[in-house]
């Protein structure tokens, strides 16, 4: 049995000149294929980030970095035949990244039509690499079900048996995604100190 996981990534990083974006560019947006199909359809929904644009240094000047995603709705399944490090070298497996990116593609091409012939780097991560990269099993995304309680599954909290040990993360209360782990982490924060001693701490940081 187990516990039910979501399914995997497909990855595409790209280095492209700055001139070959539209200048009302968004530095995020979601694309989705078919809003009849559900969400973890293979392809459905694809993430854009262009992260450069809001921190240029992540980028040489007069370049932006994309990343795009499929979000959590690539099959692992496809992907087994190819587990074995050699296997990876084949021709056979740059055709499947290449076939399994082209929704990707196709979602840039909505905001960016030229973006292939205008690309200087251009990488495909499966979700092999994911799971490489990641150590995430099987290159899943989380547990596939609801936070809290469901199907005899609950979510445990920061507490821990242990003195002086807790716990955060996707695996533990609020669930899967960076907005709930950053809530896990502010949870775990909260059963160790108090109000006063997190603002304490706070007034340390340095945010300029």
């Amino acid at each position: 049995g187990g516990v039910p996981l979501c399914k995997s990534f497909m990855h595409l990083h790209l280095g492209v000149p700055a001139s070959a974006l539209p200048a009302d560019l968004p530095p995020q947006w979601t694309v989705v294929r078919s809003w009849d199909m559900p969400i973890d359809a293979p392809g459905n929904v694809v993430v854009v980030s262009v992260p450069s644009l809001l921190d240029p240094s992540l980028a040489p000047e007069g370049y932006h970095v994309i990343h795009a995603y499929t979000a959590g709705n690539e099959p692992y399944e496809l992907w087994e035949p190819f587990e074995d490090r050699s296997a990876r070298d084949s021709q056979a497996y740059a055709d499947l990244k290449a076939e399994r990116a082209l929704p990707i593609w196709e979602a840039i091409e909505r905001r960016v039509p030229a973006i292939r012939n205008a690309c200087v780097v251009s990488m495909v991560g499966s979700p092999l690499t994911h799971a490489r990269y990641l150590n995430r099993y099987r290159g899943n995304y989380g547990l596939a079900i609801a936070a809290g309680n469901a199907d005899g599954f609950a979510f445990p909290g920061v507490r821990t048996p242990l003195s002086n040990f807790f716990r955060c993360g996707d695996s533990t209360t609020a669930g899967i995604g960076v907005p709930a782990v950053a809530a896990s982490g502010a949870q775990c924060a909260n059963a160790i100190l108090s109000v006063w001693e997190q603002l304490e701490m706070n007034a340390k940081i340095d945010m300029g």
